[in-house]
C-alpha cells in the first residue's frame, strides 16, 4: 500500500486511498494522513472523505489529526486537517479547546478558526480569553470568530477591546460587532471615527447597529476625504434612513442631502457611481436621487444598464425630475440600447412634450427594449398618428415588443378610440388567431362589449379566453350574459377566465353563475369560482359552498374552507375545525391558517393533536400559529414540543420562536 501511495500516477494514488475505506481506521491512519498531504487535491479530498467515514474517532485519533495542524511545511496537509476537523464538528470541540493554551501560536490560531467555523458557543469563554493572547494573529482570529459564532455574550468583551490601542484588532472587532448585530452604545463607536483607518469599518458598524442618533455622524461622513469612508457612510446612511418613517426621512436626512446639490461633495459622491459593488452603487444612486443634483443624470443612466440596478436608478432619475431630461435627450444619439430604453421610459413617465419625433424614430430602433419602451411611451403621450405606427409592432419578432405595442394601444384607446377601433377591425378579419387575440385585448380598453361578445364564440380558445378577460372591464348589458355563457365553454382555461372575470365585475348578479360553476367537472374551475365568491363576499353563496365541502378534495377543499370562513365568519368554522383531522396534510395546514385568522379559541381543544401530528409540516405550521396567537404565553408548550420533536427543521423553527419570545 505504501508503494501504491507513492505511485507517480495520481489516479493510482487516489484508488489506493479508496481501498483504505474497507480497513480499520487505526490500522490505516498513518497512510491516510500521508495521503492528506499529497500533491494532488483529488487524492487529498479522497483521504479526507475516508477520515470522515471513520467517525466517531477515538480521542487519540482526534489528537493525531489535530497534530497535523503543526505541518507548517505542507499547506495541503494542514488544510486537509482543518477541513476534516471542521466537518467532524462538535465531537472535536473538547479536544480542540484543550489546545488553546498550546505554545505554538500558529496552532492556536488554526484551532480558533476551526472552532469559529464549527460555530459552537460552548467554547465562547475560551475565545474571549484569546482576545488577550500574546500573539496578535491569535487575538485577531479570536475577534473574527466570536463574530462568526454571533453570541451576544461576547459583546462586552469585544467592546472592551475597542478601548485598546491596536488598530487592526479594533478593525476586526468592528466587523465582528456587525456580524453579531446587537445594538452598541454610540459612545463606544463615535471616538473611533477619529482614527482614519477605522472610519470605513465604523460607518459599516453604524449602518448595522446604530440608531437615528448616529445620523449626524453619517451625514458628516459624506464629506470624508477618504473615498471608501464616504461610500461606507453613504451605505450606512441609506440603511438607517430606510428605518425611518416618511416625515423623519424628510426632516432628519433628505433636507440635509438636498442642501448638498451642486457642491463638491455631491460631485465626489456622483463620481463614485462608477464603482462596481452593487450594494454601494444602489445606495449611492438612491442618495443622488434625494440630492436632486442633475449632474448625476448620465452616471445614473450608465448604471441603469445593469438590470438589477435599473429600478433604483429610474427612481433616482424620477426624483431629480425635469432637469435631467435635456441632458438625457442630448445623450440619446450616443447612448447604447439599454441607456436609450431608460431615456425613453423616462420620457413616457414625464410626458415631456416635443419628444414625439424621437419616440417615433425609437419604434424602429435596433434594440428590442427601446422599441418596447417607445410603444408604451407613445401610448401614454398619444401624439397624432401614434396608433397606426404602434400597431405595426404587433408583428415584431420580439415578444416583449409585441406586449409593449398592446400596452400602448390600450392606452391610446382612451385618446384615439376611432383610430384604435379601426386597427381592431383589421385585426379581427385576420385568420391569424394571435391577431384576433390582440384585438380582444384592445377591445376591452375600448369598452366594446358588442364585438367582445362575438369573440367569446371564436374558434380559437386563446381568443375566447382573452375576450372573456376583457369583458370583465366592459360595463355593458351583454357582458354578463356572455361571461355566463363562457362558463360552459369546452376549454377549462376559458371557464376559469370566465369565473375570474365574473368575480372582477362583482355585484349580486354574478352570484348565481359563480355558484353554478361550483358544479364544474374541472377542479381548477371550481377553485376559481370559490375564489370569486370570496371576492364577491355575498353570504347567499354559503349553502352552495357547504354542499361542495362534502365531496371536495385537495385544492378545491382548501379553497372551499377559505371561502366558507370568509363568507360565514366565526359562526361557520365547524367544518374548518373538522379539517384539522383530514388525512391530507396540506388541508390540515390550510385549516390551521384559516382558524388562526379568527382567534385562538380552537387551540385548547385541538393543540395537542396537532403537536403530535405525524407530518412535520403540520407541526411546524401549528407552532408558528401558536407563537403568533399566544406570544410569551406559548413558551411552556413550545418547550415541551421542543423536547419531544424529532424533525430538525421543526426543532429549528421552535428554537427560533423561543429565542424571539423569551
Amino acid at each position: 500500500m505504501s508503494e501504491r501511495l507513492a505511485d507517480t500516477d495520481e489516479e493510482q494514488r487516489r484508488l489506493a486511498v479508496m481501498s483504505l475505506r474497507r480497513r480499520p481506521f487505526p490500522e490505516v491512519m498513518e497512510l491516510l494522513f500521508r495521503a492528506m498531504g499529497d500533491d494532488s487535491w483529488r487524492v487529498r479530498k479522497e483521504a479526507v472523505g475516508v477520515v470522515l467515514q471513520a467517525q466517531p474517532l477515538q480521542a487519540e485519533e482526534l489528537e493525531a489529526l489535530i497534530a497535523l495542524l503543526r505541518s507548517a511545511d505542507n499547506a495541503g496537509l494542514r488544510n486537509s486537517a482543518v477541513e476534516s476537523l471542521e466537518r467532524i464538528g462538535v465531537p472535536a470541540v473538547e479536544q480542540l479547546c484543550a489546545h488553546l493554551g498550546d505554545s505554538d501560536h500558529d496552532l492556536r490560531k488554526f484551532v480558533i478558526d476551526i472552532l469559529g467555523n464549527i460555530r459552537c458557543a460552548t467554547c465562547l469563554p475560551l475565545l474571549v480569553q484569546a482576545l488577550d493572547d500574546e500573539d496578535m494573529n491569535v487575538r485577531v482570529a479570536a475577534a473574527e470568530n466570536l463574530g462568526k459564532i454571533g453570541d451576544v455574550r461576547a459583546l462586552p468583551h469585544l467592546l472592551k477591546v475597542l478601548d485598546g490601542g491596536e488598530v487592526w484588532l479594533k478593525f476586526t472587532v468592528l466587523d465582528a460587532l456587525s456580524s453579531i448585530g446587537t445594538a452598541v452604545p454610540l459612545a463606544k463607536l463615535e471616538p473611533l471615527l477619529q482614527e482614519g483607518l477605522l472610519r470605513r469599518a465604523t460607518y459599516d458598524c453604524l449602518g448595522v447597529l446604530g440608531d437615528r442618533r448616529c445620523l449626524p455622524l453619517l451625514l458628516e461622513g459624506l464629506h470624508d476625504k477618504a473615498k471608501n469612508a464616504r461610500e461606507a457612510a453613504t451605505v450606512a446612511l441609506m440603511r438607517q434612513r430606510s428605518r425611518l418613517n416618511l416625515q423623519e426621512q424628510e426632516e432628519l436626512v433628505d433636507r440635509q442631502l438636498r442642501a448638498l446639490a451642486g457642491s463638491a461633495t455631491a460631485k465626489k459622491l456622483i463620481d463614485s457611481l462608477h464603482g462596481e459593488e452593487p450594494v454601494m452603487i444602489s445606495a449611492l444612486a438612491q442618495l443622488c436621487g434625494i440630492m436632486g443634483d442633475e449632474r448625476a443624470a448620465l452616471p445614473l443612466v450608465r448604471v441603469a444598464r445593469a438590470d438589477r440596478l435599473r429600478s433604483v436608478c429610474l427612481e433616482a432619475l424620477r426624483r431629480i425630475g425635469e432637469p435631467v431630461m435635456p441632458l438625457l435627450l442630448e445623450h440619446f444619439p450616443f447612448a447604447i440600447a439599454a441607456e436609450r430604453a431608460v431615456i425613453v421610459h423616462l420620457i413616457a413617465e414625464t410626458g415631456r412634450p416635443g419628444s414625439e419625433d424621437l419616440l417615433f424614430a425609437a419604434l424602429e430602433d435596433e434594440g428590442a427594449e427601446v422599441r418596447c419602451c417607445a410603444a408604451v411611451a407613445l401610448g401614454r403621450l398619444a401624439p397624432q398618428g401614434a396608433a397606426a405606427r404602434v400597431a405595426r409592432l404587433l408583428e415584431d419578432e420580439d415578444g416583449q415588443v409585441c406586449e409593449g405595442a398592446l400596452d400602448g394601444l390600450q392606452h391610446l384607446a382612451a385618446r384615439d378610440a376611432e383610430g384604435v377601433g379601426a386597427i381592431c377591425s383589421e385585426l379581427l378579419r385576420s385568420r391569424d388567431a394571435r391577431k384576433r387575440r390582440d384585438a380582444a385585448i384592445v377591445l376591452g380598453a375600448l369598452g366594446d362589449g358588442e364585438r367582445l361578445a362575438l369573440l367569446v364564440k371564436d374558434e380559437d380558445a386563446s381568443v375566447r379566453r382573452a375576450a372573456v378577460a376583457s369583458l370583465a372591464r366592459v360595463d355593458r348589458p351583454q357582458a354578463l350574459g356572455a361571461l355566463t355563457l363562457s362558463l360552459s365553454d369546452e376549454e377549462p382555461e376559458v371557464r376559469i377566465a370566465a369565473a375570474q372575470a365574473l368575480a372582477e365585475k362583482g355585484g349580486h348578479e354574478v352570484l348565481a353563475p359563480l355558484c353554478l360553476a361550483l358544479a364544474d367537472e374541472d377542479p381548477w374551475v371550481q377553485t376559481a369560482a370559490l375564489k370569486g365568491l370570496t371576492v364577491v363576499g355575498d353570504a347567499e353563496a354559503l349553502p352552495g359552498v357547504t354542499a361542495l365541502l362534502e365531496q371536495a378534495q385537495g385544492p378545491v377543499l382548501i379553497a372551499a374552507l377559505s371561502t366558507l370562513a370568509a363568507l360565514g365568519g366565526a359562526q361557520a368554522l365547524g367544518p374548518v375545525r373538522q379539517a384539522l383531522y383530514h388525512n391530507d396534510e396540506e388541508v390540515v395546514e390550510a385549516a390551521i391558517g384559516i382558524l388562526a385568522a379568527h382567534g385562538s379559541e380552537w387551540i385548547a381543544e385541538h393543540g395537542q393533536a396537532l403537536l403530535e401530528h405525524p407530518h412535520w409540516m403540520v407541526r411546524r405550521s401549528f407552532v408558528r400559529a401558536l407563537a403568533q396567537l399566544q406570544g410569551a404565553d406559548s413558551v411552556a408548550v413550545l418547550d415541551q414540543a421542543l423536547a419531544r420533536e424529532s424533525d430538525p427543521l421543526v426543532k429549528g423553527e421552535i428554537v427560533e420562536l423561543l429565542d424571539r419570545l423569551r
